[in-house]
């Protein structure tokens, strides 16, 4: 028994002085059956330069060390043989196999999730895949992934009983484990009066419910997915908040943000995300993937910098007292000069307002003129901050400049004669329809057409003022283009309609320097915030007659005032 002891010990530690009760309640109780495998490095880590970028680390290293929890099944946690194992573990060995060409090339620390940020900053790991929700809060600390799992309270349940939402909670014996507060966050999220049942930890939770003791179980979804390996028969319903799940690294290191983005889309592009979501969550559905995917590849490891970003856009910001915006002065309705020359436009509307929340004032902007091929030039010289005026968020262009959250959705939809108007996909069978020759049209088309079992007759133009002429003269009934064109043309000019549908994804977003991790949160938080208070959908639904979009949000607040002081100092 003594030689176990050190593996005892390992697991033994963490919860005596975390004082952690989910770490506690979660620990695997079987004996240990032999020496840990080696998880742990023994001896320190070489220290590296703070300013050496982490995919130099890993370059120069051979392998990736990446903090992960030892309690977090099915997510990473310790099997009966000692070994690590689950979803981030895998997905761990496979970001080695892709960056690395072996599997095998990645050792793993034992962090917790409130100790994750100190490994970061102290580079006793490259990066952390150990259950950390992406909240406001964090951004100040680190970057973040694109989101692996989504946790947020939810129900585990037996499907006999009928209960689909909290809803069905009425009258119902729902068991809680009482220092999570699920309690309290359960019956915020609904008024209906249930019969609560408080346990002392999970396990006595997972067998009440085993025992038919209460009719469901509510708690995080990423306790509920342990506990439904546990208790056959049931399932995961009703989640009521949303709660970004991703891999957590070091900030102002663009190129390992692209390499861990990219990654993330090739991952759910080739089916292996979906391969390792049925074998650690079976029945549960990935997040989506925001980015319009594009054939540019993924950036090699060996193609890493040497140093991290230095940028400081809020100090020259604060030194200029006004905030340097590029902007397009003719594509409406996003950013545009009136007769009058002043700019106007959702994007340089919502923008005064971020402005206004940095600087006091939203006349706080000295707007610079910009063209397709001169804008990211502009950016990078530093001559603006910011590009506005429908800049889609892809693969190529995320090498050349960091995106804000998406504002817009200009995805591929229907625009024709106000006097004949096409309202669904479906109206286009037998019809001539105008394509734009090089979009994203083409694809939606074929395969829009192809699901539903129709036939549309394609008209390929060189452009869409080509395209507009053969819908004015009677060649096709109807253009099939992505959606920044077509509305330039609505807003011009009378007698035509869109559809507000989309068929594909083209996101929106601000564009900007790439590389300052701070000041791209403090756009992002900015934005966060005027959605919340209602600013965004006030100035939506004044320049677009549509749904106003849901845009990201995450949990939480800002850790800091999103005020830009000292200006002029």
């Amino acid at each position: 028994m003594r030689r176990f002891l050190p593996v005892l010990l390992l697991i033994l530690i963490p919860v005596v002085f975390s004082g952690c009760a989910d770490l506690a309640s979660l620990l695997p109780t079987p004996e240990p059956q032999g020496p840990m495998s080696a998880y742990v490095t023994p001896t320190p880590e070489p220290r590296f330069p703070e300013q050496m970028p982490t995919a130099a680390r890993i370059l120069e290293r051979g392998e990736m060390v990446v903090g992960v929890r030892y309690d977090l099944e099915p997510f990473s946690y310790i099997t009966e043989d000692s070994e690590l194992a689950g979803l981030e573990i895998d997905l761990a060995r496979e970001l080695a196999r892709r960056w690395l060409g072996d599997a095998d090339a990645v050792r793993f620390r034992q962090v917790r999730s409130d100790s994750a940020y100190q490994h970061l900053d102290e580079g006793t790991v490259d990066f952390v895949l150990a259950g950390v929700t992406h909240t406001q809060e964090d951004e100040a600390r680190a970057d973040f992934s694109p989101p692996y799992f989504v946790n947020g309270l939810a129900l585990l349940t037996f499907p006999e009983t009928g209960i689909q939402s909290a809803g069905d909670l009425a009258q119902r014996r729902v068991g809680v484990v009482g220092w999570t507060g699920t309690r309290q966050e359960l019956s915020a999220a609904t008024d209906v009066i249930t019969d609560f049942v408080t346990y002392d930890n999970f396990f006595d939770a997972v067998e009440g419910l085993r025992t038919r003791q209460v009719n469901a179980y509510a708690d995080s979804r990423h306790r509920l997915e342990r506990a439904r390996r546990m208790v056959a028969g049931t399932a995961i319903v009703g989640q009521m908040t949303q709660e970004p799940v991703a891999l957590v690294y070091r900030q102002n290191d663009p190129f390992f943000a692209n390499l861990v983005a990219f990654t993330f889309q090739d991952l759910a592009r080739d089916g292996t995300r979906d391969t390792l979501y049925a074998r650690w969550l079976p029945g549960t559905s990935p997040p989506a993937i925001g980015f319009v995917p594009d054939n540019t590849p993924t950036p090699a490891l060996s193609m890493a910098p040497t140093q991290l970003a230095t940028l400081d856009v809020i100090g020259r910001i604060r030194a200029r007292g006004t905030v340097a915006v590029g902007y397009f002065t003719d594509r409406w309705p996003y950013s545009a000069d009136r007769a009058d020359g002043v700019p106007t436009g959702f994007e340089v509307r919502l923008f005064e307002r971020v402005v206004e929340r940095w600087l006091g004032s939203r006349q706080a902007i000295t707007f610079v003129p910009v063209t397709a091929a001169d804008g990211f030039d502009k950016l990078a010289r530093g001559e603006v901050d910011v590009l506005m005026g429908g800049w889609y968020h892809t693969r190529a262009a995320e090498l050349q400049a960091d995106f804000s959250i998406p504002i817009l959705d200009d995805g591929v939809s229907i625009f024709s004669r106000a006097a004949a108007p096409i309202r669904d996909f479906e109206a286009l069978a037998g019809q001539r329809v105008g394509i734009v020759s090089g979009s994203s049209a083409e694809a939606v088309l074929q395969e829009r057409s192809q699901a539903l079992g129709i036939g549309i007759s394609p008209v390929t133009y060189p452009n869409v003022e080509a395209a507009l002429a053969g819908l004015n003269g009677g060649e096709i009934t109807a253009i099939l283009g992505e959606r920044r064109a077509l509305l330039d043309i609505l807003f011009r000019q009378p007698g035509y309609t869109i559809t507000t549908t989309r068929f594909n994804t083209r996101p929106v977003a601000y564009v900007l320097p790439q590389g300052d991790s701070a000041y791209r949160d403090m756009v992002n938080l900015t934005l966060m915030t005027l959605y919340r208070n209602g600013t965004y959908r006030e100035l939506y639904d004044l320049w677009f007659d549509e749904p106003t979009p849901a845009l990201t949000v995450l949990p939480g607040n800002p850790a800091l005032p999103l005020v830009i002081e000292g200006v002029g100092e």
